[in-house]
């Protein structure tokens, strides 16, 4: 009897615990940039408090191959913080939201992606919601800080050949050898979606009563700004959107202006996101530590 009365109290206890993480606040400080009367812009710091349940990670666009070599391996070291984040935030009670732009039917069998599927039709579903987004009102008088009309590659000639040559070996298209999500990002086929469509994802979003929105993912630039399901969109219609600027990358090319470094095409980026689209956040405000750093940038 006593070992019952143990067992069930242990059950209780556990309980008890899970619904206390699932309550407890996410408190972020989110980074924004704002212009002052001399024209210069200053970095800003607030301070909130998010419910879990009313927060979502959009996990935009983590493939297992890309085109890039160099951008291949950069996700690749940054993997597996950004599944710890993942991780973490869905203990606590965030939805997860898997978006392999162009890979969902890997997943079409799963529980995950039914799931997204059938989540109700919301009645506010944004016009243009489908669409890419090029550009949102408040950054029409703003020079975009990086030229990317290469493609942003930046891999060294003979290797991003040898890299070519790699994927044809393994059956998979040079340009677009994408096929499903990186498997290092673990996807919890109770719990998860796996959508990349705009309205699928906002009905997802609607249906849960989230209006607080985490992106990460790749390429900062590209299609974390401009997908469907990205920064601007969420921005544009009315979510609270943060990017979380660590678990990120571009994809820029130094020898395009502004001939910097890849890595400070990245921060340059991610300083007009904050000026012109949203704050962003860091990897450690959800796991400790300090925030990632990728161990070429100096």
């Amino acid at each position: 009897m006593a070992k019952s009365f143990a067992s069930v109290a242990l059950f209780i206890g556990v309980l008890l615990g899970r619904c206390a993480v699932a309550q407890s606040g996410l408190e972020f400080k989110l980074q924004s940039q704002s212009k002052t009367d001399a024209g210069d812009f200053v970095i800003q710091h607030d301070e909130v408090t998010w419910d879990p349940t009313q927060t979502a990670i959009i996990v935009c666009d983590v493939w297992d191959y890309h085109h890039c070599f160099n951008a291949v391996g950069r996700l690749n070291e940054m993997a597996p913080t950004m599944n710890e984040v993942i991780a973490e935030s869905r203990r606590r009670g965030v939805t997860i939201i898997h978006a392999p732009s162009g890979c969902v039917d890997f997943y079409k069998n799963t529980a995950g992606r039914k799931r997204a599927m059938e989540a109700p039709l919301a009645s506010n579903l944004p016009d243009e919601i489908g669409a890419w987004c090029y550009t949102i009102p408040a950054e029409e008088d703003a020079k975009y800080p990086v030229d990317q009309s290469d493609g942003g590659e930046d891999d060294d000639p003979e290797e991003h050949a040898a890299w070519a040559a790699k994927l044809e070996s393994i059956g998979r298209d040079p340009k677009q050898p994408w096929k499903r999500q990186l498997k290092t990002i673990e996807i919890d086929d109770s719990a998860d979606f796996i959508g990349d469509q705009g309205d699928e994802v906002w009905n997802i979003l609607e249906s849960k009563k989230i209006d607080n929105v985490i992106l990460l993912g790749v390429h900062t630039n590209m299609c974390v700004l401009g997908r469907p399901f990205g920064l601007r969109q969420m921005a544009k219609n009315g979510k609270n959107v943060v990017l979380m600027r660590d678990m990120t990358d571009s994809m820029y090319n130094p020898k395009m202006w502004p001939y910097v470094s890849h890595f400070e095409g990245t921060r340059r980026v991610i300083s007009h996101i904050e000026r012109y689209v949203c704050p962003t956040i860091t990897s450690d405000q959800v796991i400790g530590g300090t925030p990632f750093r990728f161990a070429g940038d100096e």
